[in-house]
């Protein structure tokens, strides 16, 4: 048992779970004192002594409300470590056609894989197939907790009587897999976030209103390897009783392919009766069985044999998350209108977008991201369309490796000089600029900044002609004379260091008179005509 829970082995632990999560405030507050905590969890281990402590519940309403459980960090140091060594002894045992929660198996892998089976089987379009998609019902809330600790019981004596496990080892792990599951996991739950957001999760999909010893908690990784060991059962059923060859399960949505349609039909009863009786699910509803030239609505996307699209859902949450951004972005301010972005704002906008960006590559979607650009046009202003060149890549239906492109701030500088010349294109506004202590304008914005402001002390700058500058803590004074005026115009803040050492200069903000919408950037940076690529080189600005 102490070679099980070695310091080791519960190291290697703590090391998998903060990876990537080393930002978050309760992993740096176990990082203060990190081999106490893993001294004293492997000791409690040992002596079993340890047992999971009470989780944290928040709701989250998209795609659709749920109780996420997220246990304390020392707990999920405790699941990498359980789940590493069970990984060990089932991933031989797990068909290959099962994609969620594995290494190099994800939502792209099995779409990908789905779509070879529809060509497999319509001979690329050359033959009618059928599919029957299925989906249980409340899965992880409907889950036996006794019957998924019998199947873990049932592998460990395999993995003991065939050596690949010794009996302390297997001891080990039976007993922290018995604590794990025989605990409530819903018993002593904090909640955290609004109360009201609570009221949006139907009943049955509550864990406290489950049957006793039913249920898993949505969250922890536990609960996902423990889904797969559950329905690895009716995989095996599936693929060796069924005898059914295109099949593949991603969670509890899974999909069935075959040339007979009646084929299918009896296969969805022998399903449903497998399901019921050997682990006491039920199917949400009879599921569907059409032509695969329909298309398989499967993990955000349609998937035909030879394209596929993204879900209208899929782009309709991002465009809701755009509209919301957009209205917090925006603002009528003296006369006009003005737009601020924010560095935490600006960084979700862009997560937001990366993420939509990165679901759009993997199918035939650029037409619906233009529809998103041309709904909330205001994202002309911070980002350049990342959508490629017709032809090519999107004729084939995927995308070339492009990147978001942001307006904000210049992606390769050289001097104040490059940093300016790259916002003055973004558009005819006049360009602020902060320098230290010292707000600056240059060239032509420096003249008519001097007839606004005849009293103002001439200065100097290197590679400028002319320059208008004033003290920093005028700059409110200032804006609101450009707006009195209506004078649109951009702020570019100073926001740290370069690698270069240089200063860094953001697009901070930006006023415009009221207009009935948002006018477009200059030509050379957004309005391509089609045919036209916006690549890097068109968006960025020049190192000389």
């Amino acid at each position: 048992m102490a070679g099980v829970f070695s310091l080791r082995a519960v190291y290697q632990a703590y090391l998998a779970c903060r990876r990537r999560k080393r930002g978050a405030r309760e992993t740096q507050r176990y990082e203060l004192r990190w081999l106490d905590h893993l001294i004293e969890t492997r000791e409690a281990l040992v002596a079993r002594r340890w047992s999971p402590a009470r989780s944290v519940v928040f709701v989250t309403l998209r795609p659709k409300a749920r109780e996420i459980h997220a246990a304390p960090f020392a707990d999920r140091v405790v699941h990498h470590l359980l789940v590493s060594r069970l990984e060990a002894l089932y991933e031989p045992r797990f068909i290959h056609d099962s994609y969620a929660n594995r290494r190099g198996k994800g939502t792209h892998a099995a779409v990908d894989r789905l779509q070879q089976f529809q060509r497999q089987l319509t001979r690329n379009g050359r033959r009618r197939a059928w599919f029957l998609q299925l989906d249980i019902r409340n899965f992880f809330y409907s889950i036996h907790r006794p019957r998924l600790l019998a199947l873990l019981r049932r592998r460990l004596a395999q993995a003991r009587s065939r050596g690949e496990l010794t009996a302390a080892e297997a001891e080990a792990l039976d007993g922290l897999c018995a604590v794990i599951l025989a605990a409530d996991p819903a018993a002593g739950c904090i909640r955290v976030g609004d109360p009201r957001r609570f009221q949006h999760v139907p009943p049955h999909k509550r864990l406290d209103h489950a049957p006793p010893e039913t249920g898993l908690p949505i969250g922890n990784l536990t609960s996902q390897f423990f889904g797969n060991v559950y329905l690895n059962e009716l995989d095996q059923f599936v693929k060796h009783e069924l005898k059914c060859r295109h099949y593949l399960r991603y969670v509890d949505d899974f999909v069935l392919l075959h040339p007979d349609p009646n084929q299918l039909r009896t296969w969805r009863e022998a399903i449903v009766e497998f399901l019921r009786q050997r682990l006491g699910l039920e199917l949400k509803d009879v599921g569907r069985l059409a032509p695969v030239s329909q298309g398989i609505d499967f993990l955000g996307y349609i998937v035909r044999p030879g394209y596929r699209l993204v879900r209208r859902r899929v782009l309709g949450h991002l465009r809701d998350r755009l509209r919301q951004a957009g209205q917090l972005l925006r603002r009528p301010l003296g006369g006009g209108v003005q737009q601020r972005l924010t560095r935490p704002a600006r960084e979700r906008l862009r997560a937001s977008l990366a993420s939509a960006l990165g679901h759009c590559r993997h199918a035939s979607a650029v037409n619906g991201w233009r529809r998103v650009w041309r709904t909330e046009p205001w994202l002309a202003e911070w980002f350049s369309p990342p959508w490629p060149r017709r032809g090519g890549a999107e004729r084939r239906g995927g995308w070339p490796p492009i990147r978001l492109i942001p307006c904000w701030e210049p992606a390769s500088v050289s001097s104040l000089r490059s940093q300016w010349r790259f916002f003055r294109r973004q558009g005819e506004e006049l360009v602020l600029m902060q320098v230290g202590n010292r707000v600056e304008a240059y060239e032509a914005d420096a003249d008519r900044l001097r007839a606004l402001r005849p009293r103002a002390q001439p200065a100097t700058r290197p590679g400028f002609t002319a320059v208008f500058s004033l003290p920093l803590r005028a700059l409110a004074g200032l804006r609101r004379q450009l707006r009195r005026q209506g004078i649109a115009h951009r702020f570019i803040a100073e926001e740290g260091y370069l690698r270069s050492g240089l200063k860094r200069r953001v697009l901070r903000l930006i006023w415009r008179p009221a207009s009935p919408s948002i006018p477009s950037p200059p030509a050379d940076r957004l309005a391509l005509p089609p045919g036209q690529d916006c690549s890097p080189s068109t968006a960025q600005e020049s190192p000389s």
